[in-house]
């Protein structure tokens, strides 16, 4: 048998004790006068595994939290190569999840087991989730990109409840604009001319409303419903959509260049505004979806609209009141709708101040006097139906889109009219003319002031023409 020290095989039972408790040993150390027998061996044998055992500990113990950086392993041992393996597909397969993060959602594993399957299926499932979110997206940019901005469908895509399925109540601000005698005007066109108008008309009314920040709910025809305030919340919806009815108001110039550029009539347009809840959401069905807002406030915003002339913006006294930025308004008119339980304040706005700073010209016309004046038949109109009972009167005075009607019925401002004028031999061309009253011609008693809404290209240039005409006799001032 051969003699150890008591200490010395104390230090060797410390050293296996703290492996089998899952500890890393120190070294045991060697007597200087051990002799070169077995025991030496052994002890030296044990010490050149710990040299081995030790880093492999550490490199284990750092990828347990999750620290990939660990140092080169070295050493014979079957299970440092292992471990070497373990650390390679870990870095490879962390290299991969980073890829996945980065947006490539074609990253497989091929390389561990059960464990490369269950990868791959959660990459399957969120490359699934991605797709369906897409389909999600895309489906928002149909139902709102072609009627809105580009940075309202944005934020409705980041935030989560931006477009919130279904109805709710909110309270918004609506702008009906309508050509003046667009009707009367499209029949006298081919369909194509028609088209090409109305495409006109609208790519540029659409970039005003845009910019704005308006979402389009419906066009009909010549008719834009645009509603302020939804889908995304916007606390100053009044003054955005009085600014964006005096900014198409001020395009209307320019579209009237570019039609009289493709031999195309003028048009003129009127707007109405009227602020106040309506229910908006998405309507429909599963087949055919789209976002709009309904309620008794939209049908006011087109009443409102009903009773402009063209070049004329009118809003709700509502609407009025939730304007902080300075307006200046040229005229207030209190009306009774049809289908309201009260008469409404109505107000002709001329500008608006900071930070819009928008401002209509002035649309007062002299009114010429005509040397003899003509007899003519008319009729008030009633929700664009003809009134039974035709009037006679007489048109005294003349401006480039106004008259002045004498007759012995009194009517009231706003109140739509519909003229037949007789032809006369060398005098004037006949035909039907579309206007709505103003008021009281000024200095002219018993004349009523009209703005035409429709004539024929042969009435119009006879007006024009008989206007310039008599610019140099005395004038009626508005």
């Amino acid at each position: 048998m051969i003699p150890v020290e008591e200490a010395l095989i104390d230090s060797i039972t410390v050293a296996f004790h703290q492996l089998r408790t899952g500890k890393v040993p120190a070294p045991i150390p060697i007597p200087a006068d051990l002799p070169d027998n077995e025991v030496r061996q052994l002890i030296a044998y044990v010490n050149r595994f710990l040299s081995e055992f030790a880093p492999f500990a550490e490199a284990m113990e750092q990828i347990a939290r999750g620290d990939l950086e660990t140092r080169a392993l070295l050493g014979r041992m079957q299970v440092v190569q292992s471990l070497k393996a373990l650390h390679s597909n870990l870095r490879h397969l962390t290299w991969k999840t980073q890829q996945i993060a980065a947006g490539d959602l074609e990253q497989r594993v091929d390389f561990m087991g059960d464990f490369s399957t269950a990868f791959n299926r959660m990459t399957q499932q969120l490359k699934d989730s991605y797709l369906e979110l897409e389909r999600r997206n895309e489906f928002i940019r149909k139902i709102f990109g072609r009627y809105t901005s580009d940075e309202v469908v944005e934020a409705l895509l980041d935030v989560p409840d931006g477009l919130k399925l279904g109805g709710e109540e909110r309270e918004v601000t609506i702008l009906m604009s309508d050509l003046r005698g667009f009707t009367a005007m499209a029949a006298r066109l081919t369909p194509q001319e028609v088209i090409g108008c109305l495409n006109l008309y609208l790519e540029s009314m659409v970039e005003v409303i845009t910019r704005y920040q308006g979402t389009i709910d419906e066009i009909i025809g010549d008719a834009i419903l645009v509603i302020f305030g939804a889908p995304m919340p916007c606390e100053e919806h009044a003054a955005k959509a009085v600014a964006c009815g005096l900014a198409m108001q001020l395009a209307m110039p320019d579209v009237n260049r570019r039609l009289a550029g493709q031999g195309a009539p003028e048009l003129e347009m009127g707007i109405g505004i009227h602020t106040g809840p309506v229910i908006v959401g998405n309507i429909g069905s599963a087949r055919r979806t789209k976002y709009a807002a309904v309620g008794s406030n939209v049908n006011l915003a087109g009443r409102i609209e009903s009773f402009t002339t063209g070049g004329q913006l009118l809003i709700s006294e509502n609407t009025r009141e939730k304007i902080k930025t300075p307006l200046r308004t040229v005229g207030q008119f209190r009306v009774e709708p049809k289908g309201a339980t009260r008469s409404l304040q109505l107000y002709e706005v001329g500008s608006i101040g900071e930070p819009f700073n928008l401002s209509l010209p002035l649309r007062t016309e002299a009114l010429f006097p005509l040397p003899q004046p003509l007899p003519v038949c008319f009729s008030v109109l009633e929700e664009k139906f003809l009134g039974r009972t035709v009037h006679a009167g007489r048109l005294a005075a003349l401006a480039e889109s106004e008259a002045g009607l004498e007759s012995e019925l009194s009517l009231a401002p706003l109140s739509n009219l519909k003229i037949e004028l007789k032809p006369v031999a060398g005098a004037n061309p006949g035909g039907e003319i579309y206007a709505k009253v103003i008021g009281a011609a000024a200095g002219a008693s018993g004349q009523t002031r009209i703005r035409f809404t429709s004539l024929s290209p042969e009435l119009k240039a006879w007006v024009q023409q008989t206007a310039a005409r008599l610019g140099s006799a005395p004038a009626v001032t508005a």
